[in-house]
C-alpha cells in the first residue's frame, strides 16, 4: 500500500515525431522522461539515449527536448505524432517517488492548484481550512465530523468537490474531508479518488490510470 506517498506529477499522454516508429512522452520529470517507443518504455536522464536511438537533451516537469532519427523536437504532451496522428486514449498520470519514498502532485479544484500526496491509507480526500480556502471550497454549512489527526481529534467538515483533476484524470463529486487548522500540511489524495484509477507501481514510478 502507498501510504502518505508523494510525488511530480506527470501526464502520460501520447506525442511522437512523423517517423515510422511511433515515439510516446509516457511522464514528464526534472531532468528525465519516461519515454516509449514502440512499446519499449525507459525513463531517461538528460543525456542519456534509448536503445531505439532518441537521446535526451532537456527536459523538465512541462516538455522535453529529444532528438530521434535526425530530428529535434520539444516535446509536451497531450499529443501522438507519428505516421497516424491520433490523441491519446488512455488518461494516465505518471509520478516519480521522491527522497521521502512519497509520491506528489498536483491536484485542481476550482480552477485552482495545489500540491498532494498518494495516500492509500485515507478513506477520502483530506485537506486543512487553509488548503481549502486556498482552493476556493466553502465548508462552514457542511456536515461536521471528527477526524483522527497526529495531535488527536479535530473538527472536520465533510464535503463533496464538483470536479477534482489529476492531471489528464478528473472525477466529479468527490467526497472530501476540510479540517479545521494548518493539518494535513499536504492535501492527502484518498480513496475517494484514487478508487476510480488503477494504480500500478513499478520501481519508483506510480502509474495511475483512469478507469
Amino acid at each position: 500500500m502507498i501510504k502518505h506517498t508523494a510525488l511530480l506529477l506527470l501526464l502520460a499522454m501520447t506525442s511522437s515525431f512523423s517517423v515510422a516508429e511511433a515515439l510516446v512522452v509516457r511522464g514528464l520529470f526534472k531532468g528525465a522522461v519516461l519515454l516509449d517507443i514502440d512499446g519499449e518504455q525507459k525513463l531517461l536522464r538528460e543525456g542519456a539515449t534509448h536503445p531505439r536511438g532518441a537521446t535526451v537533451i532537456s527536459a523538465d516537469s512541462r516538455s522535453a527536448v529529444v532528438r530521434y532519427q535526425g530530428e529535434t523536437r520539444r516535446l509536451t504532451l497531450n499529443k501522438r505524432i507519428g505516421t497516424h496522428y491520433a490523441e491519446a486514449e488512455t488518461q494516465e498520470v505518471v509520478l516519480q517517488r521522491n527522497s521521502k519514498r512519497e509520491y506528489r502532485t498536483r491536484l485542481e479544484v476550482n480552477g485552482r492548484s495545489a500540491e498532494a500526496v498518494v495516500d492509500t491509507g485515507a478513506t477520502s480526500v483530506a485537506m486543512s481550512s487553509l488548503h481549502a480556502r486556498q482552493l476556493g471550497i466553502r465548508y462552514d454549512d457542511a456536515p461536521v465530523v471528527s477526524v483522527a489527526t497526529a495531535s488527536g481529534m479535530s473538527r472536520g467538515f465533510a464535503v463533496t468537490l464538483p470536479k477534482l483533476a489529476v492531471g489528464s484524470i478528473e472525477r466529479h463529486h468527490v467526497a472530501a474531508v476540510v479540517v479545521e487548522g494548518d493539518y494535513p500540511h499536504v492535501i492527502l489524495l484518498g480513496m475517494s479518488f484514487l478508487e476510480h484509477v488503477d494504480m500500478q507501481e513499478k520501481g519508483n514510478i506510480l502509474t495511475l490510470t483512469a478507469h
